[in-house]
């Protein structure tokens, strides 16, 4: 287990990234980590977290932070444990590897290397992400300026080693983010003067000055001063001569045949420093590997050009042709060949055996300094007899596979450049700007190099083009690999190379996996696909991987690129039965969304669906939280499925499919997707003719109205499918129809139709034997009451309610009833056993991940606080849900917040309160939620215009 801080907050387990959970437990593992190995008190904590101000239930909130963080860190052996005068966490830190590495190279006789190894660690700001006070910023603070006095003596000791060229680009930008950092101007001014950039040394004193006076008001220090009157008079103590090479005999020639460094190459910071100090410090064997045209060769030429002077005995490249178009791999023996003639062996000294040229090669460069590059590997057996013996040597290699049997290489995986690389890349090629939609073309490129060097090649020379030009033609996804050709580079015909080299049954599961419609799959799904069994198909995506031909975007989830997607359906035939194969899949996603909604939604209305062709492997999804987590995944590649089976025009799978998806998507509120879903599952009913079927979605889309806030909408499809269960004789189908009904008429304000329906619906399900709509009927009934102020009603059916949801383990709904309980009590003035309440309602709709009560339940929390005279509190809970649903689209919800801010203000004597209840006048007359128009009309104190409606709606007392 490993945990980083230099840069965002990471925990690092078996070699897999793990959640480290919400900002301010970020914030609680940070400080943890920064004093690993000691005791950290709770009030140092809640400090980090709220400086001088905690919450009233601070404490409380630490020890929840610490116990989540406890069940985080337990699967890899490690705890909190209770140290004075807090907690403490023994792991190992990325902060404390820095400073320990920082402390061995001072107290070596090479620091430079050292020092760069350490600085390797940082991944950018510390403790990124994190949610904490002005304690956590004044650390983080602390801890750059700790790297920045180590940057500052590494780059002495390399400026003292005479390698000023190489400190240019590292300082420039350390001077861009810490333009006031006199020593790191200092430092670049000396640098660029040694490369002869006397007038650009100047140029960076004089803005610097500028800046310090117009921001600061202050002149430069008398160091920085110094050293600008020094340049300025070309003093000769300031001059250094380059570093001295091992020159070989003149009359021997130091091979080079390193390829021409690419003037446009574009970004890889990152990995072409990893690259370069893992040559410069340890040497040996260097594995690039990554997709084609991902940009491999690119990278280890420009890592060769800038290690030259560190390799006096050469720098040599070979082309192994490992994925050239007809062209074979070239032998060990004939590599050799080329190696051994490249450093001066005559032709007629080389052996022809080639064990004896292995030798011979080794013996050649037995104590020389030397770079071999070998690109284009085709795998480790075409490698293994090139790499030469000597220490002082190192081997780069790039290949399109994996190589994990080259003995002691050090792997480095390429990905497609990140988006700004991409444009930048993109603009360079072409040279100059040609229109708008930059973005959006590399986005179509899918930011692999070799695609976005070929559009942009394409615009070059077309001078009458423009970029939106280019991408109206890459926009067709049918004919976006043909438009990425130009002369001998074709984005696709590198693609079919790698696809040749897999066996026949790597081809089919490469093929098939370019037919499914989401973003990534799993094992189980990747078996559905090809019918095979899980472990098999497991296999075959592991040599994908090797060939680069997926991706690994996190543990157990793979995804092919965009345009080896494209690839990959252009190699689809019918000899692969694609009905078949969509049958499988979309077979697969109703089996395992049938499961899981059952785990979600335990006893809940279903129909066994219709499944053709079974799958041998499924996910586990028998809990509820597994369940919740499977949604969380894969509900995209279930909105890709579905959207899919409507096209393919599979009316089975588009009629199910919401049915089981559904609740995942209302307690999450992806309403909008599940609107799309349920009018397509209408519209196959319809063409199935399958009445029972369509009574079922009718129910379901008139529920996911109500969740949009489109009532009256809503009520058009609940009275329909009421009229469809009665003329079925179903009797749950009407139980569930007037369930509905109920939750419509209650948002317009009609409580007594409201109560009518859930009344009805109660006996029926009763009868039935259906406890758990029993226990919601009930449920729905106390809230009513509490709506309309019968609060001694409201009180003995939610504690009914409650009773019931315990004891069939309806958890969701337990959460919900809670809440409601705990704003009953609040208004009894029952205080301290409410918040109690409230706090536990709100924890249990976090845990079991239902959106729609957590928000909710917030809401009646921040309302128990004010009524309990916590108003600071109330205001802050308030104030927090409501920014959280501006950004959202829980619109109702956003009205109830608004009434209960403006309260909070309101009862502080804020002049802001008047604003609050305007807001949620205006979005509760725009959705019709009556209740909550109401409570704004009284908030205004448009006293008679709020009586009148609470007189119709039956309410007996104002809240």
């Amino acid at each position: 287990m490993e945990i980083g801080i230099l840069g965002s907050v990471e925990i690092w387990h078996g070699g897999e990234r793990v959640a480290a959970g919400a900002p301010q437990q970020r914030c609680v593992l940070s400080m943890l980590a920064l004093n690993a190995g000691q005791g950290v008190s709770v009030d140092r904590l809640a400090e980090a977290l709220w400086g001088e101000e905690p919450p009233g239930d601070w404490r409380g909130l630490v020890h929840g932070y610490i116990s989540r963080l406890r069940k985080l860190l337990k699967p890899a052996g490690l705890e909190i444990a209770r140290r004075s005068p807090g907690y403490a966490l023994d792991a190992e830190v990325d902060l404390h590897v820095f400073r320990r590495l920082v402390s061995d190279a001072k107290a070596s006789d090479e620091p430079a290397a050292g020092l760069f190894k350490a600085l390797a660690l940082w991944r950018g700001t510390p403790f990124d992400g994190v949610a904490g006070s002005a304690v956590l910023d004044r650390l983080r603070d602390g801890l750059v300026q700790e790297r920045l006095a180590v940057v500052e003596e590494w780059v002495e000791h390399e400026l003292d080693l005479g390698r000023h060229r190489e400190v240019i680009g590292e300082l420039t930008t350390l001077c861009a983010e810490h333009p006031y950092q006199e020593k790191l101007i200092g430092l670049l001014m000396l640098a660029l003067h040694r490369c002869g950039r006397q007038a650009e040394s100047l140029r960076r004193y004089e803005e610097c000055r500028r800046l310090l006076a117009d921001d600061l008001g202050v002149d430069p220090g008398d160091e920085l001063k110094s050293l600008y009157e020094r340049i300025l008079r070309a003093d000769p103590g300031l001059s250094r001569a380059e570093p001295a090479a091992v020159v070989a005999p003149a009359a021997v020639r130091v091979p080079d045949s390193l390829p021409f460094d690419l003037p446009d190459f574009t970004g890889r910071t990152g990995e072409l420093a990893r690259l370069i100090d893992t040559v410069a410090t340890r040497g040996g064997v260097i594995s690039i590997d990554g997709m084609a045209g991902v940009g491999k060769t690119a990278l280890a030429v420009r890592a060769g050009h800038e290690l030259a002077s560190r390799f006096p005995h050469g720098r040599l490249f070979v082309d192994l042709h490992g994925f050239t178009p007809s062209r074979s791999p070239v032998e060990p023996h004939a590599a050799l060949g080329v190696l051994l003639r490249s450093i001066g062996v005559p032709s007629g000294e080389i052996p022809n055996d080639v064990d004896e040229r292995v030798v011979a090669w080794r013996t050649e460069m037995a104590g020389k300094q030397a770079l071999i590059v070998l690109d284009n590997a085709v795998d480790a057996a075409q490698v293994r007899p090139l790499v030469p013996g000597s220490p002082g040597c190192a081997i780069v290699v790039t290949s399109r596979r994996r190589l994990p049997n080259l003995d002691g290489a050090v792997p480095l995986s390429l990905e497609v450049l990140p988006p700004a690389d991409a444009e930048e890349l993109f603009r360079r090629v072409v040279g100059e700007e040609r229109g708008d939609g930059v973005a959006e073309l590399v986005s179509l490129c899918g930011y692999l190099p070799l695609a976005v060097r070929v559009a942009a090649a394409r615009l070059r020379h077309r001078p009458r083009w423009t970029v939106a030009d280019l991408v109206e033609r890459l926009r067709t996804e049918q004919q976006r690999l043909s438009e990425l050709a130009i002369d001998d580079r074709d984005v696709a015909a590198a693609f079919t190379l790698s696809y040749t080299y897999l066996d026949a049954a790597q081809q089919r599961m490469f093929r098939l996996l370019g037919v499914h419609p989401g973003v990534d799959v799993d094992v189980h799904a990747a078996a559905a696909l090809t019918a095979l069994p899980r472990t098999r198909a497991e296999d075959l995506i592991e040599d994908l991987l090797d060939h680069h031909l997926i991706e690994q975007r996190a543990r157990d989830r793979f995804q092919l690129h965009d345009l080896l997607r494209a690839h990959a359906l252009t190699l689809v035939s019918e000899s692969d039965s694609p009905a078949e194969v969509d049958g499988r899949l979309l077979d697969y996603y109703l089996t395992v969304t049938d499961r899981a909604a059952d785990s979600l939604q335990p006893g809940r209305r279903r129909a066994e669906p219709e499944i053709v062709h079974p799958p041998a492997s499924l996910p586990s999804v028998f809990t509820l939280p597994d369940a919740m987590r499977w949604f969380a995944v894969e509900h995209p590649n279930l909105l890709a499925a579905g959207a899919y089976a409507a096209r393919k025009g599979c009316d089975r799978h588009v009629r199910d499919l919401p049915r089981h998806v559904g609740h995942y998507l209302i307690i999450s509120h992806r309403i909008d997707e599940l609107v799309a879903l349920q009018e397509a599952g209408l519209e196959a009913v319809r063409r199935l003719g399958d009445t029972r079927a369509q009574a079922v979605n009718q129910s379901q889309v008139a529920m996911t109205y109500y969740m949009a806030c489109r009532y009256r909408e809503g009520l058009v499809h609940a009275e329909r499918n009421l009229e469809l269960t009665r003329s079925l004789d179903d009797v749950t189908g009407q139980a569930y129809a007037l369930v509905v009904l109920g939750l419509l008429n209650q948002r317009l304000g009609r409580h007594a139709r409201a109560r009518e329906c859930n009344q009805g619906s109660l006996e029926l399900f009763a009868n039935s034997g259906d406890y758990r709509l029993v226990a919601i009927c009930v449920g729905n009934l106390g809230r009513i009451a509490l709506v309309t102020g019968d609060l001694d009603t409201a009180s003995r059916l939610l504690s009914k309610a409650l009773a019931q949801s315990q004891e069939i383990g309806e958890r969701s709904e337990e959460a919900s009833v809670l809440s409601g309980l705990g704003a009953t009590l609040s208004r009894q003035g029952e205080h301290d056993q409410a918040l109690r309440l409230l706090y536990e309602g709100l924890e249990l709709a976090r845990e079991v991940g239902n959106t729609d009560y957590t928000v909710r339940g917030r809401i009646k929390l921040a309302d128990g606080h004010r009524r309990a005279g916590h108003l600071d509190r109330a205001l802050a809970v308030a104030s927090e849900v409501v920014d959280d649903l501006r950004r959202g689209v829980l619109v109702d919800h956003l009205a109830g917040a608004l009434n209960v801010l403006g309260s909070v203000q309101r009862d502080l004597g804020s002049p802001e309160a008047a604003g609050s209840f305007e807001q949620a006048l205006e979005v509760a007359r725009r959705i019709e939620y009556r209740i909550e128009l109401a409570h704004a009309l009284r908030g205004l104190g448009r006293v008679d215009e709020a009586a009148g409606h609470y007189r119709d709606m039956g309410v007996l007392q104002v809240p």
